[in-house]
Order: structure tokens, then sequence, then C-alpha cells
């Protein structure tokens, strides 16, 4: 018996030791919001690491230097980008915010799907002045597609899609006139 509680004791204690090792390869925790809000940022596009030299890792105990970054607004800068020959898609960055609760009375069964169908016609409201937005993106994308001579199914898939959003689009515009 002797023999089996040493082997575990040497598992314990080995485990805390990589743990303890772990922990403390891992570089420092910033605290500071504004400087880790700064480091999110301070980002490089992947086209200039070229290799794994090029990436620069921080030291253990090293803390970071103060610097002031003018920190620029992300979806003015992705809403702002044209599509061009080789320029990445940027999603806008936004905060999630939560769907907003009923606040009637529960009771109300007419209120409550009332409310409902007025949430409804919003929501389809939102995606068809959405799908113009989308169709022309498409668009850009599709010509840009026939000029780098890509495959003819690839540019029929581009041509489905631009159709079914649109058709979408026609079926919601008749929904709501009804």
């Amino acid at each position: 018996m002797g023999r089996v509680q040493a082997l575990l004791l040497a598992l314990v204690l080995g485990g805390l030791g990589y743990a303890l090792w772990t922990l403390y390869t891992l570089p420092s925790l910033r605290v500071n919001p504004e400087q880790a809000q700064q480091d999110r940022l301070q980002t490089r596009p992947v086209e200039s690491v070229t290799a794994a030299s090029d990436v620069a890792l921080p030291a253990v105990n090293a803390t970071p230097p103060e610097t002031t970054v003018d920190t620029p607004n992300l979806s003015s800068v992705a809403q702002s980008q044209e599509v061009g020959d080789d320029a990445p898609y940027i999603p806008p960055i936004s905060p999630a915010t939560p769907a907003p609760a009923y606040e009637g009375d529960l009771s109300d069964h007419q209120a409550y799907l009332a409310d409902q169908s007025a949430r409804a016609a919003q929501m389809k409201l939102a995606y068809i002045a959405a799908v113009d937005k989308k169709v022309e993106r498409l668009e850009a994308l599709l010509e840009k597609g026939m000029r780098h001579k890509l495959p003819p199914q690839q540019l029929q898939e581009a041509r489905d899609k631009i159709q079914g959003l649109r058709v979408m689009q026609a079926q919601l515009r008749r929904e709501l006139a009804q």
C-alpha cells in the first residue's frame, strides 16, 4: 500500500508543479481596462506576419510600455471601406443589444399578439432595407469574380443568392402589404 500512495503523491505533486510552471510562463495579465482595449486594437494585418521570428512574445515580468494611441472608430472604418480587388471584407462591429422584452400585461392576449405582430413587421422591414445593401455588395463581388475568371458554378451560386434575396424581399413586401 505504501508504494501506491507514493506513486499517487508523485503524480499529484507533478501535476501541481506543471500547473505552477504553466502559470509562471504565462504573460502578465493587464488589469487596466483602457490598456487592455488598446492592446486588442493594436493588431497587425495577416500579410505583415511572415515568419515566427517576426512575432515577438512579451517577457514574463515585463510591464507594458506607456503609449497613447488614437483609436479609430471601427464602425466608420468598416462602413467606408470600398470593394477593392484585394480588400478583405470587414463586418461592422457593434455592441450586442438585448432584445426588448414585452412590457405589457401578459394576461392581455390580444395586446401581446399585437406587440408580436408589430415586432415581426419591424423585423421584415429591417430585412427589406438590408437586402439592397447586401445585393449591392454581392453584385460587386460577382463582377470581381467575373474579372478574375472564377468557375461558372461559383458565379451561378452568387447569382442564385442575389435572386434568392430579391425573391425573399418581394415576398416580405407582399406580406407587409396585406
